[in-house]
């Protein structure tokens, strides 16, 4: 395994025993010391006899539910926006169930730990989990463009990199555009930076060197942008067809990303099925963490019914 270099490595200091901080010299003075010493009360503490007879009281179990899983959108508009039909309509366990498939299957944003032979079969293990909640939650129409577009997320995962050892970077937009159907627009600005590169060459050039003096983009080099589409609006318009054969060209070197196969296959037909199945694959597979993949089978065991998400938490304890 890589060197790790997150947070998670720096470790704490150990703790060391009071005893061993202290001579044996001290320690023999603190115990003459105690012996000598009255105790507060002279009475040993016990409960009243009214309170003897008491019927013990019952602790209710405490309940913890943690709310809605975050909506992820990669900013691909032909991706996200029919993973949004798929699941309008359903059940917000459901919606659980696949946005946690794309936050922590397909693309985490930490992978402390998880080599990536490992990391890659969480992304088939995501596919699959994907395939089963389609099957059991979706009709064949649905289930055929849903699950597309879930690969094509998967494939975004293969081709993450790694930053440092343990966190990764992602070929999404970090800035989107929803309406109020909650559909992704296409960021109107792929088209600008498109226009300005074909027919203004000296200007793309100086937004260019905005972007590589940041390192990203930043409120001058967008307002650069925003202010040459504005005295350039004929030009934009006659980059779009051209934009659009780009977006086509973008798309189609995606669809061409092969995914892990790890846990390919896995029988879908019933939660029961496909947790065995996905476990028989596991033990197939005997050079991944399979401590790290057994948590993950033990964590879909607590989603309530069909569902592979647990939000709700019972925890209950013995006096």
């Amino acid at each position: 395994m890589s060197q790790c270099t997150c947070f998670h490595s720096t470790g704490f200091q150990p703790i060391t025993p009071w005893k061993d901080k202290i001579s044996s010299a001290q320690m023999e003075q603190i115990k003459k010391n105690f012996a000598s010493v009255k105790p507060m009360k002279e009475e040993p503490l016990a409960l009243p006899k009214e309170a003897s007879s008491a019927t013990p009281a019952r602790r209710s179990p405490v309940v913890i539910e943690r709310g809605p899983v975050t909506p992820f959108h990669t900013g691909y508009a032909r991706i996200d926006n029919v993973i949004t039909d798929a699941l309008r309509g359903k059940s917000q366990e459901l919606k659980d169930s696949v946005y946690d498939i794309i936050w922590n299957d397909f693309l985490p944003n930490h992978v402390h730990g998880v080599e990536e032979k490992d990391r890659l079969a969480r992304i088939s293990l995501g596919i699959e989990k994907a395939e089963y909640l389609a099957g059991q939650f979706m009709d064949e129409k649905t289930k055929g463009s849903f699950m597309e577009a879930m690969r094509s997320i998967a494939r975004i995962g293969m081709e993450g990199k790694r930053v440092g050892s343990c966190d990764m970077e992602y070929q999404v937009k970090h800035a989107i555009c929803l309406d109020g159907n909650g559909y992704v627009r296409e960021d109107s600005m792929g088209v600008v930076n498109y226009a300005m590169e074909k027919y203004d060459s000296r200007s793309y050039a100086a937004y260019q060197k905005l972007l590589d003096s940041s390192g990203k983009d930043t409120e001058e080099s967008a307002m650069f942008a925003m202010r040459w589409m504005l005295k350039n609006i004929d030009l934009v318009a006659a980059g779009r067809p051209g934009y659009q054969k780009y977006q086509d060209k973008q798309y189609e070197k995606l669809y061409q990303v092969k995914l892990d196969r790890t846990f390919s296959g896995a029988d879908t037909s019933s939660k029961e099925k496909f947790l065995a199945s996905i476990k028989e694959k596991l033990m197939a597979n005997r050079e991944l963490q399979l401590d790290f993949f057994m948590d993950q089978i033990a964590q879909m065991t607590k989603g309530p019914g069909g569902y592979l998400v647990g939000r709700r938490m019972v925890l209950s304890g013995r006096a």
